[in-house]
């Protein structure tokens, strides 16, 4: 048995256009693999950022190899570096969640408002099929006279095969690294909580009731247009092995990581 997971998220900005992130994920009991694909649209981010790249854990193995796509080229990593490196990307983005979705423009967008925000939330009686998911939808607002937040979010009651992914990822984890505390965090979540929380961390609003699958933000901001986050896919099938490798092809350098 297998789990595959793939989420979309992308930024709309007025004069670069949208640039798109792919995560992939495959996990198995013992086995691994995440792919991550930066697509800007604008032909100058896309020289400067138009990466895919992607990890390999095996349990057994005592490296952990990485890859890149576009160059076709693998390179290993020891379990010691990998994790010091893991370790030192946690204490530097501790509030990486924060920072990824309320960064120094949205500090800005409610920092520099004078006018108290106005926070409306709406569960919906919408139903809508996301990608297999069946989901009800919720609008959230926050916005004053001079600026405008609004959110759409479909969320389900649950996703087991997303908690069996985390477990399966976290059994790995503490093989490669025991002892230490490991982060079930796999993904990008966009959740206008956050925003709510930094417009107006008094606010009492209905609780988004269950787990996001898909959510866009749209806003009146000088430089950005909408933010969307999506699960692309979430599946279980057959174990096979070939998910957890690279082609042959692929060049092996020697690479600081």
């Amino acid at each position: 048995m297998q789990v595959k997971y793939v989420i979309e998220f992308s930024w709309d900005m007025k004069l670069l256009g949208e640039v798109t992130t792919k995560r992939e994920q495959y996990v198995a009991p013992g086995f691994f693999k995440k792919n991550s694909k930066i697509n800007p649209e604008n032909w100058v981010l896309r020289r400067m950022f138009n990466k895919d790249n992607g990890e390999i854990m095996i349990a057994g193995e005592k490296n952990i190899l990485k890859y890149d796509n576009k160059e076709e080229e693998y390179w290993l990593i020891t379990i010691d570096e990998y994790f010091k490196k893991s370790e030192k990307d946690t204490i530097a983005n501790r509030t990486s969640e924060r920072d990824l979705f309320f960064s120094d423009v949205f500090e800005e967008f409610f920092e520099n408002s004078d006018d108290k925000f106005s926070i409306q939330r709406e569960n919906t009686s919408q139903v809508e099929n996301i990608n297999g998911l069946r989901a009800k939808k919720w609008n959230t607002t926050i916005q004053n006279s001079r600026q405008k937040l609004f959110f759409e979010e479909w969320l389900v009651k649950e996703l087991p095969l997303k908690d069996t992914l985390d477990s399966l990822k976290i059994d790995l984890m503490e093989k490669f690294n025991p002892n230490q505390h490991q982060n079930s965090n796999t993904s990008f979540i966009l959740s206008s909580d956050i925003f709510v929380k930094i417009a107006d961390s008094t606010i009492i609003l209905d609780p988004l009731d269950g787990k996001i699958v898909q959510a866009k933000m749209y806003c009146e901001h000088e430089f950005l247009k909408s933010i969307s986050f999506e699960i692309k896919e979430l599946y279980t099938s057959s174990f096979d092995a070939s998910s957890f490798t690279i082609p042959e092809k692929y060049n092996h350098i020697n690479k600081d990581d």
